[in-house]
């Protein structure tokens, strides 16, 4: 087992009577296997989930996650932690604490942002747990090494103009909060989390705005039919392009092909083990085919609203592999600047952050 799975029973308190058998199966592991450290211009994010797997017969309930963080020495930087104490305790960030017995549960790692100026080579997660009545407690410990990923390449932003990270992957966006221990999810077949620093962009009028008129008519979106370029050279190695851009997909589908989420999309393998997810396309607006070399800032399709989406956007996220059974990679552009009213900031080799306006070159 890996440094990142290595379970770590630190205490087992259990009263005469009970057997220490009962809770001898409960383990805490981290998803992904690799979590990286995300580089963002103003901290270093860190986007993994814990998983309690409560094999024992005991019904338990969390009562305190705490992190501790060790530099590359191994002194002590930093610790934060969760627990029930207060009128509205900082636990409740996780909602439902219980993990009932035979189960495995995901729990959204409650400490994702750190100063830049932490050198953070090793985190210590310890989480706290306890029966209903109290006779049972135990304390499991967890070690991760984390991981500083930078692109192979430099990327520009898929998007050229003025536009928004509508909702992106911070520790609040609903790519990030993707729980593939959720009975749904599993029933469909996820396993991973390829979504995991993906981005929903937005072109937007130089007022913020995002549409003029009517919600539900997709030309009154600025974005809708604008192109979509290539952020680095690559293949196309997965396209579709006849989906309708009716907001819509067929749910009941989604365990034999889970890429309906996307509609139209174009997939590039960029190189470097880094697969590029373009989706939500206009229907028909794909100006590749499977197989082809692109270039980067090259036009491959246009904005639509097919499949999952809300309204018309680019869905965009970097991943390991060509389908939804990769893990998400983190992504970084230049060529653009990040929008401050009447004045802007340039960026290199820098994320884009859940509501942040930008306009790339």
């Amino acid at each position: 087992m890996t440094l990142l799975h290595r379970t770590l029973l630190l205490a087992l308190c259990l009263p005469a009577g009970v057997a220490a058998n009962a809770v001898s199966e409960v383990q805490i592991m981290s998803a992904p296997a690799t979590i990286y450290l995300e580089q963002m211009p103003d901290a270093q994010h860190l986007n993994f989930d814990l998983v309690i797997d409560n094999g024992s017969e005991v019904a338990l309930d969390i009562d305190r996650i705490e992190l501790s963080v060790f530099d590359r020495d191994g002194a002590l930087l930093l610790q934060r932690f969760a627990d029930s104490n207060g009128v509205r305790p900082s636990l409740d960030v996780l909602g439902d604490r219980s993990v009932a017995a035979r189960t495995r549960r995901s729990v959204f790692n409650p400490f994702p942002a750190f100063a830049q100026e932490l050198d953070i080579a090793l985190l210590r997660i310890d989480i706290e747990l306890s029966n209903g009545d109290g006779s049972v407690g135990i304390t499991r410990s967890l070690t991760i090494k984390p991981t500083v990923f930078r692109n192979h390449v430099a990327y520009v932003p898929p998007l050229s103009g003025r536009f928004i990270n509508y909702d992106g992957h911070d520790a609040l966006g609903h790519h990030r909060r993707f729980d593939v221990e959720f009975a749904p999810i599993k029933a469909m077949g996820f396993k991973t989390n390829a979504m995991r620093y993906s981005y929903d962009f937005v072109p937007v009028h130089p007022d913020g705005a995002m549409y003029d008129g009517d919600f539900a008519d997709n030309t009154a979106w600025f974005g809708f039919d604008q192109p979509i370029r290539a952020i680095g050279d690559g293949t196309v190695v997965a396209l579709e392009s006849a989906k309708e851009d009716n907001r819509q997909f067929d749910q009941s589908r989604l365990a034999e092909d889970r890429m309906l989420l996307f509609g139209n999309h174009v997939v590039v393998d960029h190189g470097g083990g880094e697969f590029a997810v373009y989706a939500h396309a206009r229907k028909g607006s794909a100006r590749v085919k499977v197989g082809d070399r692109v270039r980067r800032d090259q036009t491959i399709a246009a904005i639509g609203a097919s499949g999952s989406a809300f309204f018309p956007h680019l869905h965009f996220q970097l991943q390991d592999g060509p389908d939804l059974d990769a893990e998400g990679l983190p992504s970084y552009f230049s060529r653009f600047e990040r929008v401050l009213g009447k004045r802007s900031i340039q960026r290199k080799r820098a994320s884009i952050d859940t509501g942040e306006i930008v306009q790339a070159e």
